[in-house]
């Protein structure tokens, strides 16, 4: 598959992902964390990385149609997610023990994979 499909796919995915943070932060809260996953202050946080997935993905989208380089998007893109990473093992005894595993490998895959397409577009 060429970088290219791999980043439209990689953004694809975090705009769905900010799409519904946004949209209904109480259902990805619980969803993670159970019952305490609805409270004000997480339904927030929740609409602010969701709003940061929109927007990164939206940059790299945007770029890519526009043939303008992306590799800024796709590394910050690269410092999110593992920033995602990293607070999802310090949180992971808030999280469900099924989310966790999901949660972490999940970010660090798009950490690791932002991070090469970044160095492989725009080259």
């Amino acid at each position: 598959m060429e970088a290219r499909h791999l980043a439209v796919g990689l953004a694809g995915g975090r705009i769905a992902i900010g799409v519904v943070s946004l949209l209904a932060p109480g259902l990805v809260g619980r969803a993670m964390m159970g019952s305490d996953g609805d409270s004000g202050g997480t339904r927030l946080f929740l609409r602010v990385v969701g709003a940061r997935d929109l927007a990164l993905g939206v940059g790299v989208l945007a770029g890519l149609d526009r043939r303008a380089p992306v590799r800024g998007w796709l590394r910050a893109s690269a410092v999110a997610d593992a920033l995602d990473a990293g607070g999802s093992v310090l949180a992971r005894h808030q999280l469900r023990p099924i989310v966790f595993p999901a949660a972490a490998c999940a970010a660090t895959a798009g950490a690791l994979l932002s991070g090469w397409l970044a160095e492989q577009l725009d080259a």
